[in-house]
């Protein structure tokens, strides 16, 4: 077949010559009720080959202000019936793309992108759906999302807009599924990019047009792609295309999608200059979910002045899902201080982060009920010239470095109304940790309101019902001891001595005075003696519990809390 043109619903595509081997055209057969048998999506179960193939395809399209010309290479599709293209392959493929970007200030401008691929190799093409989309809307059968094409392929990705350079070793997919729309896609196409200002329009045909935007967006099924080694070359903002290059590289990306649920991954990524760089080995966001955010924004862009001024922008919130970073490395140079001399030695920044892990689930109101947040080994070392007092106490205790970590992790018990104190921890290598965890009652959705009114008389009606501390040396007091000794000329033995002659004295008197203390004092006296791991619970012996009002009355004499409490404390 020579000199062919297809004219489509957003361009052309063309090929001077085209093979197309045992080709076979089914007769017409009587449409569902309701339908066209001659229809394109029909003509095109109708059609079916064995094999066709063109040395060059060249697809050109006009999307808003976007124009782009694609052309592949030797193209072949195989396997074609039922409106299906069993595999296909291309042996390379090119992009020559004209659209209006941002530039740094935001400004939009005109930009010129080429862009290549080498072998593009994928199977089950689903054509007569694909062609649904943009000629039908969804039926009564159309209620799931339905597989569009299979496993994908696509090697040796390049794009540049000549300033800045991107590349990926491979793309790949293992399908994508879509939902048939409300109304033919290329309608929606139609008016959405008739549509120049639409600050121009009435609330009511604003909101439509949102509406329409979001269609698509709720095409998407279950589909996932995959971007192996990513490469990017571009130019610092602040010294433009002459100066120093940032280069970044990633080993692995992965998103999964389905309609407003997102999951996406990283693995492998390093980014920096000539004066440094920043390396993170993993990175996810899983159960992302911004349905509330669409629902929202679908219902302010029908507002007037008047209405957006009542709107509850918690409603634009999105669950946040749970996040993680792994295998963080920075090592840069300081910035420069302008109104400061520069150091001989440049200063860096340098620090590590094993893991960091956040969870922000369970919203209510846009709010999380449900907190979890863990820090794991955040290293930084001890300059051995910095004048700051925390790394100058740490020099004096020989620490090269000082790893932090940190947990929260909290949750409302909605159906009992509690707050549940899961873990409130900090520790520290070589030093020891401390933690808490309780329990809260009259924790209700006053609280998750945002109106302050309500959350602060909710205040009054907190209850705290147990609480427990453990606090666990593992060089804390060695430590706290040796930096007294040295900064008031005392042996270690001596302050150690000191401090439990003083321990001994003083807190057995407190515990004389105050009898239901006697338990929590000899663990406390054993712990400074022999420092391991120290563990006091006190709960509330009233079936209030211990309310805002208790602590008012006790602000002049806490030691009244204490007819009110059961206190409960070991130390191994």
């Amino acid at each position: 077949v020579k000199s062919i043109d297809i004219e489509v619903p957003t361009g052309k595509i063309s090929m001077d010559d085209a093979r197309i081997e045992n080709a076979v055209f089914e007769r017409p057969k009587p449409a569902p009720t309701g339908g066209n048998s001659n229809s394109l999506p029909r003509r095109l179960e109708r059609f079916g080959a064995t094999r066709i193939s063109t040395p060059a395809l060249t697809f050109t399209q006009s999307v808003a202000a976007t124009e782009q010309t694609t052309v592949y290479k030797n193209l072949a599709l195989s396997d074609i019936a039922g409106g299906r293209i069993g595999h296909y392959s291309i042996e390379s493929g090119s992009y020559d793309i004209k659209m209006k970007l941002p530039d740094a200030e935001g400004a939009m401008k005109d930009s010129h992108i080429v862009a290549s691929t080498g072998t593009i190799a994928g199977e089950s093409i689903d054509v007569a759906y694909l062609a649904r989309f943009y000629t039908e809307k969804a039926g009564p059968e159309d209620k799931e999302a339905k597989p569009l094409y299979g496993p994908l392929s696509i090697r040796a990705v390049t794009l540049t807009d000549g300033t800045a350079h991107f590349s990926y070793d491979e793309i790949r997919s293992d399908g994508f599924a879509a939902r048939m729309p409300a109304e033919p896609l290329s309608e929606t196409l139609k008016a959405l990019t008739a549509t120049q200002n639409p600050d121009e329009l009435s609330p009511q045909a604003r909101q439509a047009l949102f509406a329409k935007a979001v269609s698509i967006i709720d095409m998407i099924g279950n589909s996932n792609i995959q971007l192996i080694g990513f490469k990017i070359d571009v130019p610092d903002e602040k010294q433009g295309a002459a100066g120093k290059r940032v280069k970044a590289t990633i080993d692995r990306m992965d998103m999964k999608m389905d309609s407003r649920k997102l999951d996406i991954g990283m693995k492998g990524m390093s980014i920096g200059d000539e004066d440094g760089k920043m390396e993170v080995a993993e990175a996810s966001l899983t159960g992302f979910d911004w349905s509330s955010t669409l629902k929202g924004m679908s219902d302010i862009v029908g507002l007037d002045e008047s209405e957006m001024e009542t709107f509850a922008f918690n409603r634009l919130i999105p669950e946040f899902g749970r996040m993680h970073l792994g295998g963080i490395n920075v090592d840069f140079a300081a910035p420069e201080n302008p109104d400061e001399e520069a150091p001989a030695k440049p200063e860096r920044i340098k620090l590590s982060l094993k893991n960091f892990d956040m969870g922000l689930t369970k919203p209510y109101n846009g709010i999380p009920t449900d907190i979890e947040i863990r820090q794991e080994d955040l290293t930084l070392p001890v300059p051995a010239d910095s004048q700051e007092d925390i790394f100058v106490q740490a020099r004096k205790l020989g620490l090269e470095t000082l790893a932090v970590s940190y947990g929260l992790s909290a949750g409302w018990d909605e159906p009992n109304s509690n707050l549940v104190i899961r873990d409130i921890s900090l520790s520290s290598k070589d030093i020891g940790s401390i933690k808490f965890s309780g329990l809260a009652s009259g924790f209700t959705e006053e609280f998750f309101s945002f109106d302050i009114n309500r959350a602060q008389a909710a205040l009054f009606g907190l209850a705290g019902r147990e609480l427990t501390l453990t606090v666990k040396d593992e060089g804390l007091v060695a430590k706290a001891i040796k930096l007294y000794a040295l900064e008031n000329n005392m042996s270690e033995d001596q302050v150690r001595a000191m401090l439990t002659l003083v321990a001994g004295m003083m807190l057995p008197q407190l515990a004389a005075d105050q009898p239901k203390l006697q338990n929590a004092v000899d663990a406390l006296v054993k712990f400074i003696s022999k420092p391991g791991t120290l563990t006091v619970t006190v709960k509330s012996t009233g079936a209030n519990g211990l309310g805002m009002f208790d602590l008012i009355a006790a602000s002049d004499n806490p030691m009244l809390l204490l007819d009110k409490v059961d206190i409960q404390a070991t130390a191994e």
